[in-house]
């Protein structure tokens, strides 16, 4: 297996993956109780995905191989050869639950991957009580529906734009059939106008907190992990599980204004799509943290004006799109089996 050092990685295919810039998108949608909505819609996604499960006949494995448990997670350490992944186990709610609890060895200002709505509700209002908060909607479409479910899938929680400097932060959970479980974490910080703040202070503060970074190139800066909350020195051969959020900067941010962010569908939680950009079934579910406007190719005594940071679990994004995938290709499935069946059931017209 080929062994990369810190600087082979560098120039490897992940530092496309991990190049981060801001680009921020407005769209809001508020609910009289945001927390049960996202229960309630998570409730749902579960209860068909259960009958769809006692519908379809299981499959005895083949003879001489060991039976493996249906949607094992993907684990970390886990290589293009032997990820469940590769195998199209993917990813049972008791399954999300146990990575989440894994994953929360690291924070930005005390969110952490893994919570729950009421937990990331709760951390944001500790860290910051002036803070306004919304939750932002993605339409769920059914095969071969044009209705939709409106499905709880961001936090943001912002300030006024002022001239004594501003910020935001969004938190994505999980999309159904998964619980809804942080994922990623997105924050920015606007410093006051004409106070910009060195980026060696910056890089020595998020060294201090989150260590010695492990990747850096142009303005971004990543610390990544595995699951164990170690900084991964070098990595094998296996492609991360890092979303392509990362690289284009965009969780939305509220606004006040009314509307839904993007949709869930069979077509956009293709395999070939996940996780955002990233469509390797085998790749490794590294946790990172990224640093945006702080990277090698920053000179250490300019001045900034802001400050982006992105912490991502790649296990729960890449899990949480393929389950849904798969409870979506199930539905999609079932209807075309159905539709065949009626179409063999039915008599030509008499000749």
């Amino acid at each position: 297996m080929a062994i990369y050092s810190v600087g082979t990685f560098r120039k490897s295919a992940f530092a496309v993956v991990l190049v981060a810039s801001l680009s921020v998108l407005n769209a809001a949608a508020q609910f009289q109780n945001p927390i049960q909505a996202a229960k309630d819609a998570y409730n749902k996604a579960k209860q068909q995905q259960q009958q769809q499960q006692n519908q379809k006949p299981q499959q005895p494995a083949p003879q001489g191989q060991p039976t493996q448990p249906a949607n094992a997670p993907v684990q970390s350490g886990a290589t293009a050869a032997d990820s469940p992944a590769a195998n199209g186990y993917c990813c049972s709610p008791e399954a999300m639950k146990k990575i989440a609890a894994s994953s929360q060895f690291v924070d930005i200002v005390g969110i952490k991957l893994g919570m729950t709505p009421e937990q990331a509700t709760a951390a944001i209002k500790a860290y910051k009580s002036t803070f306004k908060i919304e939750v932002l909607n993605t339409r769920l479409f059914h095969p071969g529906s044009e209705q939709f479910l409106r499905v709880p899938r961001y936090i943001s929680g912002y300030e006024p734009n002022s001239p004594n400097g501003y910020e935001w932060i969004t938190v994505e959970f999980t999309q159904p059939p998964s619980p809804p479980l942080v994922s990623q974490i997105q924050r920015y910080v606007q410093f006051p106008s004409s106070q910009p703040v060195m980026a060696s202070t910056l890089l020595e503060s998020l060294r201090k907190k989150y260590g010695q970074e492990n990747f850096s190139q142009a303005d971004t800066s990543a610390w990544v992990y595995d699951l164990n909350g170690k900084l991964l020195a070098r990595l094998g051969n296996s492609e991360p599980c890092i979303g392509m959020d990362v690289v284009n900067g965009g969780l939305p941010r509220g606004s006040g204004e009314p509307g839904d962010y993007r949709q869930i569908s069979l077509d956009t939680t293709a395999p070939n799509r996940l996780p955002r950009g990233v469509n390797s079934s085998a790749c490794v579910p590294y946790v990172a943290f990224v640093a945006h406007a702080v990277g090698e190719g920053i000179a250490p005594n300019s001045q900034l004006p802001s400050l982006t940071t992105t912490l991502q679990s790649g296990a729960l994004v890449y899990n949480s799109g393929r389950a849904t995938y798969n409870w979506l290709k199930a539905e999609a499935d079932a209807k075309a089996k159905q539709q065949e069946d009626a179409a063999k059931a039915r008599t030509g017209p008499k000749l």
